[in-house]
Parts: structure tokens; sequence; C-alpha cells
């Protein structure tokens, strides 16, 4: 809820329940940047920020104030550095970014790369984590590394061979969205 309003926010159609909907948009453009679509999905698609935003407001929710820090001095060096918000930079200018935050060296923010690891690892969580906590959207992230996800049993003893089943959450397959 927005502390002014007392009004969900919504962001791509999901109501947040920690993070603005500025922060939300440059952590999404973050985690695109740390785990970025190639051939395949990314952060992005995967709905990492989903799983990050949920973290936040239950068993992360200390970090809260952290990553409120650590998004505003990233926002300061985009516009020291740059003369733009994050969001409007290229590619190329939000990895130099990023980088400089991953060795510390934002001097707008103390522990910059405790924080930039910290949101490394919430966008990893969010890629390859049980769906139910918000990320790992459609599986994505349990396709890219062939992970069977929740099965009820294996049809064949799976010893020292590759799992090839389809991946499944722990309350079954992914809905269609027509059985929602």
């Amino acid at each position: 809820m927005d502390s002014k309003s007392k009004k969900p926010r919504a962001f791509r159609g999901v109501t947040l329940q920690a993070l603005t909907g500025q922060q939300a948009q440059l952590v999404e453009a973050i985690a695109g940047r740390i785990f970025p679509a190639t051939d395949t999905p990314g952060a992005v698609e995967a709905g990492a920020l989903f799983y990050i935003d949920r973290a936040l407001a239950g068993a992360h929710k200390h970090l809260l104030p952290q990553y409120k820090r650590g998004l505003r001095a990233l926002e300061r060096r985009a516009k020291a550095k740059f003369g733009s918000p994050f969001l409007k930079l290229s590619a190329a200018q939000q990895d130099v970014l990023l980088s400089a935050l991953k060795a510390g060296r934002i001097k707008e923010l103390r522990s910059g790369e405790e924080f930039f690891e910290i949101l490394r690892s919430h966008v990893l969580e969010g890629v390859f984590g049980e769906p139910s906590y918000g990320g790992n959207r459609d599986l994505i992230g349990w396709h890219l590394v062939g992970f069977p996800g929740q099965q009820y049993g294996y049809p064949d003893p799976y010893i020292n061979r590759v799992v090839d089943l389809e991946p499944v959450a722990w309350d079954g397959p992914p809905k269609k969205p027509d059985e929602v």
C-alpha cells in the first residue's frame, strides 16, 4: 500500500506489496541487466521483480530500507555521471553504473558492494526459485537449467541420467490463462 494514498500500487497488472512503482521500474531494469534476456528469457520475463517485492514485504522486510537507500544512490549517481535517470540510460551506461556499484565505487552509497550482492542474489532467487514466491514465471528458470521441479514421482529410475521431465511447481503444472 502506498503510505500517502493507502491505495494498492499496481505494476504490470500485479499489486506491489513493498516497492513503489518507480522503485519497481528501477529494480526491474537492474534485474534485466544482471540476468538479461538473450536467446532465452531473462529476469524480466521470469518476473524476478515480483519475487523481490514480495520478499521485501515479508521475509526480507528488514532489507527494504537498504533497497531504498541503494536505489536512491544509484539514481543520484546516474544523474551526476550521465545527466539522466538510470531508466533513460543506454544498456552500456547502466552496466557502467552497476559495475561501479558492484565494486563499491558509488560514493553516494556506503557498502554499495553489499547492496549489489543482495540485489543480485534476489534476482537469481526470483529467476530460479519456487514460483509460489512470486518469481520464476511459467517456470522459466527451471526450464533454463533443466530442473524438473516438484515431481510427484518419476516414471523411470533417474539414477545417473538427466531428468528430462517438464518442470512442475509445488501446486502442479503451470495453469493456462483460461484455467486461472
